[in-house]
């Protein structure tokens, strides 16, 4: 060994370095491919949802009363909301590999909000007394409380500092 050759320890711990630098890009690009494959199911997801949709659309202006036509229309496009802020989450993973709470604070938000369209859809008329409308009233209970609990945390997300992550999507 001469006195330029780094000991053979070096030589070794160069070597892991490169072995795992190697497997690192390689669980990245997986990863990569991995959230690729989920924004296409959720392109998918978001393609039949607009599909049926529009076939419900069309068959219940001729069929159903208007109103639950367009509560329908409202609760769908709620879902479709919910896949967007999905694959918006995705592609700031998959641009700028950061992941942040605000999106899934949206869905969370838009999920409730939607599910009392659906609960309060789905009373025909609402419940003269008894179990039925203690249930119901507790459902929409806590799915208050829910709205909130989400409210805020989204105004003290925004209020914290951070990078603004939906500037990005401007440009």
């Amino acid at each position: 060994m001469t006195i330029s050759d780094p000991p053979a320890s070096q030589q070794v711990i160069r070597g892991r370095s490169r072995l795992l630098d190697r497997v690192q890009s390689l669980l990245d690009r997986a990863e990569a491919v991995f959230y690729l494959v989920v924004a296409m199911f959720l392109l998918v997801a978001g393609a039949l949802i607009i599909g049926g949709t529009v076939g419900d659309l069309v068959r219940g202006l001729g069929e159903d009363p208007l109103l639950k036509v367009a509560l329908n229309l409202v609760e769908e496009s709620l879902l479709l909301v919910i896949v967007g802020e999905l694959l918006f989450t995705l592609r700031l993973v998959l641009t700028g590999g950061m992941l942040s709470g605000e999106p899934f604070l949206l869905i969370g938000l838009v999920a409730t909000v939607r599910r009392v369209v659906v609960v309060t859809a789905e009373v025909e008329s609402y419940p003269d007394g008894g179990r039925e409308l203690t249930n119901f009233l507790l459902e929409l209970a806590l799915l208050a409380a829910l709205t909130i609990a989400f409210a805020v945390a989204l105004y003290l997300l925004r209020r914290a500092p951070g990078p603004d992550l939906r500037s990005d999507s401007a440009s």
